[in-house]
This record gives C-alpha cells, structure tokens and sequence, in this order.
C-alpha cells in the first residue's frame, strides 16, 4: 500500500513539474518598448489663423500648427509637442535649447538670421494696417503722427516707426485689435492673413483693412532652429518639401486660408 502511494505521489509530482514547464514555453516572449521621438516646437498661440488655442479641443491648432505635424510625420517623429509662450521669449528658448524648432508666422530677417538659421520658406504673406471702417484715407499716409498698435519684438514694430512715434508694443493682434475698438489706438500693423481673420469672425463692419504696407521687410516665412543646427534644418527641409507635396497639404492651406483671401 506504501509502496502504491508512494508512486501515485511521484507520478503526481512530475505532472506537475511538466505543467510548470509548459506555462513557461506558452508565455509570449516580452516586446521590447518602442521608444517614442517627439519634436519640441516653440510657439506663441494667439495669432490665428497660424496658430491659436481652441479651447472646444483643448488644443492647438492653425495652419501652422498642421504644417509643423505634417511635416514632423515626414521626418519621422511620432508626435509634436507644442511649448506655448510669449512671442519675444521664441528665439531665446531655442537658443538656450528649451525647444528644438520655432514656428510661429516668423519672419526670415537679416537680424534674426545672427541669432538663428531658418529653413526654406514655407510661405510668403504681406503685412497690413487695420483701423476703423469708417477711416477715410485708405493709404499708409493716414498712419503718419497716429497711435500705431503691434505685437512686441515684432517685425510690425520697426515698420509702424517709419510712419509714427507713437508705438504701442501689446502681447498679441488680438490686444492691438481691441486697442482701436476701445480708442486707445489708431491703427494696427500685422500679418495679412491675421488681419482678415479677425475682421471676418469678430470686427465685420467695425474694422477693417486701410492699407497694404509696401516697404523692404521680407515677408518670406520659415521654421527657426538653433544656429549651426544643420542635421535637423536639413530634415525640416527635407520633410517641407515632401508635406508640400501631399494633396493633404493643399487641402489644409486652404481651410485655413481659403475664406480670407
């Protein structure tokens, strides 16, 4: 009898022992973890329709906030993660290496480019002067001696001194549109897509567009990066030019663009 229960024991254990083994061949062999690439780009959100905080989504977006994913998927990078902050504080954090590109409706200039390097221009805009609809002189010259609102560190700034000593540098177009509603400014300089924005969605028939600034300021615009960083502007480059190819890319544009033209 001992000897029987000895074997039925044994005979359990190596079942037993052989069941061990096969849950350990069955188990799926461990993945290895993906590292994920993500681009850091700096930006100021408050100049639609280039970029801009919808607060519906919870998120950003803009022509170029769309340009810049479109152009990170090319380059292979698995997300964009948007740094919003104030618009003189853009060229700074990239030099001091806060965030690795700057998109924000930046204009190529001599000075700027001392500071930092540029990639090929990924679109070219005009700049215009907004006052009130009822203004009567539709010209740069009804402009000259009057309160000229634009955003600080802007390019509009040295622009609005050619016509007037009285320069109001605010945050943003949208704090210099209200300076002219609420009669603390004349007129305001900015981006011509920008103006249009505001115009059609919140000052219809209150303000409006009294002249277009023809003057030597470039109006080519480019995706900033870190002086003598030519790996990336090189694939910046690389994955402009493949975006702009995709039909994606034009159907984009022109949401953004299409209405206000």
């Amino acid at each position: 009898m001992k000897k029987f229960l000895c074997f039925v024991l044994t005979v359990f254990f190596i079942l037993a022992v052989m069941g061990c083994g096969g849950e350990k061949k069955a188990a799926a062999p461990a993945q290895k973890a993906v590292s994920e690439t993500v681009l850091r780009v700096g930006t100021n959100a408050k100049y639609p329709p280039f970029e801009y905080y919808q607060n519906a989504s919870k998120a950003f977006i803009g022509f170029d906030v769309d340009l810049m994913q479109g152009v990170a998927r090319e380059m292979g990078y698995n997300r964009v993660e948007f740094v919003d902050m104030e618009f003189n504080k853009l060229i700074p954090s990239l030099k001091e290496g806060k965030v690795d590109a700057v998109i924000s409706c930046l204009a190529v200039t001599d000075d700027r480019r001392k500071e930092v390097d540029f990639t090929q221009p990924y679109l070219v805009s005009g700049n215009v002067a907004v006052g009130s609809s009822d203004t009567e002189t539709r010209s740069t010259g009804a402009m000259k001696g009057k309160r000229i609102a634009v955003e600080a560190d802007s390019i509009h700034a040295k622009q609005a001194r050619q016509y007037s000593g009285t320069v109001i540098e605010c945050e943003g177009a949208e704090e210099a549109l209200k300076l002219i509603m609420d009669k603390k400014a004349d007129f305001a300089i900015m981006d011509n897509y920008t103006a249009r924005f505001f115009i059609t969605h919140f000052y219809n028939g209150k303000l409006s567009i009294t002249a277009e600034l023809q003057d030597d300021t470039d109006n080519r615009v480019g995706i900033a990066v870190a002086k003598g960083n030519k790996e990336l502007m090189d694939k910046l480059n690389t994955g402009l030019r493949k975006y702009r190819e995709d039909a994606a890319y034009y159907q984009m544009k022109n949401n953004y663009f299409g209405k206000l033209l």
